[in-house]
């Protein structure tokens, strides 16, 4: 079925099923963080209140509306799309009470156009910006990066006077959006100036890695409560928490309240997580999705766990346009700071690895096309005692090695 023709059914099935049922929508959108944000949104408010959230990739003009009609992702399956739309239908026709109060919205800024389409589509009362890196991915489909900003920028203009928009005070360009709204501003991070603020930020059990976690403390309007997780670290993760400590509070949660929801808050597979490898080694698999802003994060995180070696195994940033070049530079910068050892992955993440061979030394660095080559030589060369860090954008397939160097 042609893509125009899917996207205009479900366009007015998902009009008919917001004006059936009202649900209050949460969109969130940026260019790095925002499934964590989603998921940890939707962890805060799910024992209080009847919410779901979009799965999987399902954040663009076709996915969107079928977490709204509670439809499944059909693909090409011509059956599954008919499924989809009689379902959305009978949705309409008989009012079910099981339809959530609460829809937490991902909403992709990948392509021109994006944002303003499902920004009018859902109609949010509650926005969340995550982040815009530096530089921000998807930055290949726009003309420059203001061409971007104003993309995101269609979903603070979206709220009106009675709506809330929640950003990251620690990113300048997020910040700058409450100039772009009309709607009750909360802001978020570790800058003093923050509504919601995050303070005493701790890794805890590094020398355990089965156990690592994270301290930190959140604070707001003059109260503050003490988080600790196990299994869940990173400043990622805590921007993630953040912003789902506003949306709660901006729907009347507390702040204990917000903290103890916080516990059941789990990690998305591929993002942020040590799993045992073989040899005795431990893996930081974050190998989900990478551009310069989660790569920092993530080595931010390995700088701070001890081991015999530290490797970095990183593949390709895609979608950055024409900073990719500068940009695998500096991360190889990064790297050489942390790691004993680089495997550079794909033909721009040689960028990285001649800028570590030409000013740096002590680092041993090695080159592979992809990740299916990459795993093999990765396996025989681990020793006990190593961690490795895995990164990489969806296309260079890094959960591969993952897999392959698993205990």
């Amino acid at each position: 079925m042609k893509r125009k023709f899917i996207q205009n059914i479900l366009k007015y099935l998902t009009k008919l099923i917001l004006w059936r049922y009202k649900p209050l929508i949460i969109g969130v959108t940026g260019s790095v963080g925002k499934t964590s944000t989603k998921e940890a949104i939707y962890t805060v408010l799910k024992n209080k209140f009847k919410v779901e959230r979009n799965v999987f990739n399902l954040n663009t003009e076709i996915g969107m509306p079928l977490t709204i009609i509670k439809g499944k992702d059909a693909k090409r399956n011509i059956f599954l799309w008919f499924y989809n739309f009689f379902h959305a239908l009978w949705l309409f026709i008989f009012k079910t009470k099981k339809y959530p109060e609460i829809l937490v919205l991902e909403m992709s800024e990948d392509a021109p156009g994006m944002i303003k389409y499902l920004a009018n589509l859902a109609r949010p009362k509650i926005g969340v910006i995550t982040t815009i890196g530096d530089p921000p991915v998807h930055l290949e489909y726009y003309k420059n990066i203001n061409q971007l900003i104003e993309e995101i920028s269609y979903l603070p203009q979206n709220l009106t006077l009675n709506d809330t928009m929640i950003l990251n005070a620690d990113n300048a360009l997020v910040l700058g959006f409450k100039d772009k709204t009309v709607a009750k501003v909360f802001s978020y991070g570790f800058s003093e100036y923050s509504d919601i603020k995050v303070t005493d930020y701790k890794l805890i059990n590094v020398d355990d890695l089965k156990n690592i976690g994270m301290i930190f403390r959140l604070e707001a309007s003059g109260s503050f409560v003490p988080v600790k997780i196990e299994g869940v670290f990173g400043k990622a993760q805590i921007y993630a928490l953040a912003a789902a400590a506003a949306v709660g509070l901006s729907l009347d949660m507390n702040l204990v309240e917000i903290s103890e929801a916080m516990l059941d808050y789990k990690v998305v597979k591929g993002r942020t997580r040590f799993i045992p490898g073989i040899k005795n080694t431990w893996i930081l698999d974050d190998s989900y999705n990478a551009c310069p802003d989660s790569v920092r994060a993530a080595l931010d995180i390995l700088k701070e766990i001890p081991a015999n070696r530290k490797i970095v195994v990183l593949g390709d940033m895609k979608e950055l346009g024409v900073n990719s070049k500068q940009a695998h530079m500096e991360i190889g910068r990064n790297i050489a700071d942390i790691a004993e050892v680089f495997i550079a992955v794909g033909e721009e993440m040689i960028f990285a690895k001649e800028i570590i061979d030409n000013e740096y030394s002590g680092v041993e660095t090695f080159w592979f096309e992809d990740s299916k080559q990459a795993k093999k030589f990765v396996k025989e060369m681990i020793k006990k005692g190593d961690i490795v860090l895995i990164k990489g954008s969806l296309a260079m397939e890094m959960e591969k090695i993952t897999e392959y160097i698993k205990a």
